[in-house]
């Protein structure tokens, strides 16, 4: 019998991804919703491939199949939205420059004063990053816990200055159960625990049941990203443009603009 290869060995070279971290520093939006996309398009392939029965409806291995891809793409849709809230934040740090009234020790109070705590970047977790380029933001944003609290998140962002809310009221309870779903489907197996049902008020008629999708909701799902993504970059950039002064460089505000775009592969769903 052949030995087994290392589980590691099955990872491939890959080709020039449109969704790297190349691409979430340069334009988190975009590359965010690229992904979205991709992951939309990777479902409808298999609504449209797997096995119908007679009356047009899924027969039973297409809809078990449907549903684990599903959860999977969840899994996966918000460990990229994760990516995209730390990417902003990121790139704002390295911005933060063109600020008239950032200053570091105001962006250190506000975290001391409203996120738990203040910002500690151990020296292990530095020399992780050493023989690459790794930005000043990044290695904040990375240090920081909460990314799956979108009330949290905003607070992350009122450090710069930024007056209004990342995500509004709306979007925090859009987000809440998102990421409530995620955290059963990667931690207890896709069942949506009594206990975690209650931790969020939408999901409490759901405790105790496995988690299964209707085979529209990747549809809903990434069409709703959608909009969140294009409001919250749509706030940012009024707020920071406001933080650059009255009359900023032409050249900062084309970099801010092009940071904070919105481009999806699906434009008519902004």
């Amino acid at each position: 019998m052949a030995k087994p290869k290392p589980l590691e060995s099955y990872l491939v070279a890959s080709y020039a991804h449109t969704t790297s971290l190349t691409a979430y520093t340069n334009c988190p939006a975009e590359a965010f919703l690229t992904y979205v996309c991709d992951a939309f398009d990777s479902f409808t392939h298999c609504l449209n491939k797997f096995t119908k029965k007679n009356d047009g409806s899924y027969n039973k291995d297409s809809e078990d199949s449907l549903r684990h891809i599903s959860c999977a793409i969840l899994g996966t849709l918000m460990g990229h939205f994760e990516t995209f809230e730390k990417s902003l934040f990121a790139g704002l740090v390295e911005r933060s420059n063109h600020f008239s009234e950032f200053t570091p020790e105001k962006f250190l109070k506000h975290f001391d004063k409203n996120c738990g705590g203040e910002i500690s970047i151990s020296v292990s977790r530095l020399l992780a990053f050493r023989g690459i380029q790794a930005s000043v933001g990044f290695v904040i944003a990375d240090s920081l816990k909460g990314w799956h609290n979108p009330s949290g998140v905003n607070s992350f962002f009122k450090a710069f200055g930024i007056q209004q809310n990342l995500f509004s009221n709306g979007e925090i309870s859009d987000l809440t159960v998102l990421w409530q779903l995620r955290h059963s489907i990667v931690h207890t197996g896709a069942w949506l625990t009594l206990p975690d049902s209650q931790k969020v008020k939408r999901l409490i008629n759901y405790g105790d049941k496995p988690i299964v999708f209707d085979t529209q909701f990747i549809n809903a799902v990434c069409r709703r990203l959608h909009k969140i993504v294009k409001a919250a970059n749509g706030r940012l950039l009024t707020d920071c443009t406001t933080l650059l002064g009255t009359s900023p460089p032409s050249s900062v505000t084309q970099d801010f603009n092009a940071f904070l775009a919105v481009k999806s592969p699906k434009n008519n769903w902004l």
